[in-house]
């Protein structure tokens, strides 16, 4: 269990499934469709809000720049728990797609409570990517290679952090590639898994990140006594509000992570 609600992977497909959600969901967009409702994400941000925020972050611009002018912005939001923006081409095919929500996020044996924005998803992909145009081969689970803009995008989240109220943003990457993209602002909450890491990074420094996140996924990484490592989820988080800031990444925490770093080594195995 996670130290948010409602952020734990789900490995059961039965629990992708309740009908009593998808009623609701049904419900909720015919009901805004019927009324003729304008979108808003959040049910607060307008869709001209939304671009003016993609603006200012510089997301657009940089989309622009990887060959895609004049994209159209889409929101979908089907209840508050699933609020979705889109970036597409002017033929309507997906560029960028994140799917948004708050959660609460509480430490341990802590009453407090702070508001996060959760990326549920995020998707950017290059779709004028052809088999031939590049050597490098794809990470794990990409249909097309992203579009570099991460760093716009997680500028992005945070100032609609600031803008919602919330406290930050936090996310739960499924491959160590997607942890490596988001580490110029987001850290895992859990020092141990911060500091394992980093310890990665630092042992692979120089490697190429595609090959060393498949590596990871092809359980070819060991750590120095010989036994497998395995990636495993953890929330990594970004925080808006000082306090919390201090709250979560205090001392203690960077003494472990050093810690934790220092200690451990790596080694590969080959096919």
């Amino acid at each position: 269990m996670g130290v948010f609600s409602s952020t734990d992977k789900k490995k059961n497909e039965s629990d992708w499934l309740n009908l009593d959600e998808l009623s609701l969901v049904d419900v909720s967009k015919e009901l805004n469709t019927s009324l003729n409702m304008e979108p808003r994400l959040f049910n607060r941000f307008t869709h001209y809000e939304v671009e003016q925020l993609l603006v200012g972050a510089g997301l657009i611009s940089a989309v622009e720049k990887r060959g895609f002018p004049n994209p159209i912005i889409e929101l979908e939001i089907l209840n508050n728990f699933d609020n979705r923006i889109y970036i597409k081409t002017e033929n309507r095919k997906i560029l960028v797609h994140t799917r948004l929500k708050v959660s609460q996020f509480q430490m341990k044996g802590d009453d407090e409570q702070f508001p996060m924005i959760y990326i549920d998803w995020l998707l950017t992909q290059n779709i004028n990517f052809e088999p031939g145009d590049i050597k490098k081969e794809l990470y794990f689970g990409q249909e097309y290679p992203g579009l570099n803009v991460l760093n716009e995008f997680t500028d992005f989240i945070r100032v609609l952090s600031k803008k919602l109220g919330t406290s930050g943003a936090f996310n739960v990457p499924e491959y160590f590639h997607d942890a490596v993209l988001f580490s110029r602002k987001f850290r895992f909450i859990d020092p141990e898994k911060e500091g394992t890491f980093r310890a990665l990074v630092r042992n692979f420094r120089g490697t190429n990140l595609r090959n060393l996140s498949s590596q990871i996924h092809q359980n070819r990484v060991r750590y120095e006594n010989g036994e497998p490592y395995e990636w495993k989820y953890g929330e990594m988080i970004s925080c808006t509000d000082a306090y919390l800031e201090k709250k979560v990444f205090h001392e203690a925490y960077f003494k472990r992570v050093d810690e934790v770093k220092e200690k451990l080594k790596f080694t590969l195995v080959s096919k």
